[in-house]
């Protein structure tokens, strides 16, 4: 399947979220539509098989309610975001790729002092996949800092990888999702890999590892563990 047809799907299911009925437990029908109007903005994007790349997804810079929300473990927003501008200059080399899979920043840390740290921030290449916190509510683009922007990304493998932010109701046969989101919910016995910073100790996750749990689980297989980084554990990667 081509990153076209990739985002022609994951467009579907905006729209169909989009329409009387639709939404989520967290969110209405308007912040889909303006998921829908970003992604048909914004040509798909595919990656190739990098040596070192590195994911992470829901940072939520600025937003001290996200820590009563998923129990974090940050005493406030400031320290919360020092945190993890520490583990991300720790984890990343100089020479690596980062992908951001949405939610950058929201609040306070919306702004050109967080932008540019993203440009300083280590890696050679910082991709954001958009998340509906990095959208204004009519669905227009509110960060900056990175060298590609994109709705979905692509990795041809075994077993493909499709990167989206609203994890996918329907994985395309073979293929694996690499999501955010869904923040602190259990991973799913499914093909969905949730990279939001609760499942990963709130530090960038490699993504060879990924690689790793994708083939298991497109084997049918499903690691236990509370966490995705638990799960890869359980299978040693």
């Amino acid at each position: 399947m081509d990153p076209q047809t990739l985002k022609q799907h994951y467009e579907t299911e905006l729209e169909a979220r989009s329409r009387p009925g639709g939404g989520d437990k967290r969110h209405g029908r308007r912040m889909f539509r303006a998921m829908l109007k970003a992604s048909r903005a914004l040509s798909p994007r595919e990656l190739e098989d990098p040596d070192s790349a590195w994911v992470w997804s829901d940072l939520h810079l600025g937003h001290a309610n996200i820590i009563r929300y998923t129990n974090r473990p940050f005493a406030d927003a400031e320290t919360m975001d020092e945190a993890l501008y520490g583990n991300w200059a720790t984890t990343v080399g100089n020479a690596d790729e980062l992908i951001f899979v949405g939610d950058l920043a929201m609040r306070k840390a919306v702004g050109p002092h967080t932008w540019q740290r993203i440009r300083d921030g280590r890696g050679a290449k910082k991709r954001l996949v958009i998340g509906n916190h990095d959208l204004t509510g009519s669905g227009s683009l509110r960060v900056d800092g990175f060298e590609e922007i994109s709705a979905v990304l692509f990795m041809a493998g075994d077993p493909p990888l499709v990167f989206t932010h609203i994890p996918l109701t329907r994985v395309p046969e073979g293929c694996v999702n690499i999501h955010g989101h869904t923040h602190d919910e259990p991973p799913r016995d499914s093909r969905h890999i949730n990279v939001s910073v609760e499942q990963l100790d709130y530090r960038p996750v490699a993504l060879r590892r990924l690689e790793v749990l994708a083939r298991v689980l497109v084997e049918g297989r499903y690691p236990g563990g509370a966490t995705t980084l638990a799960r890869l554990e359980t299978i040693g990667s």
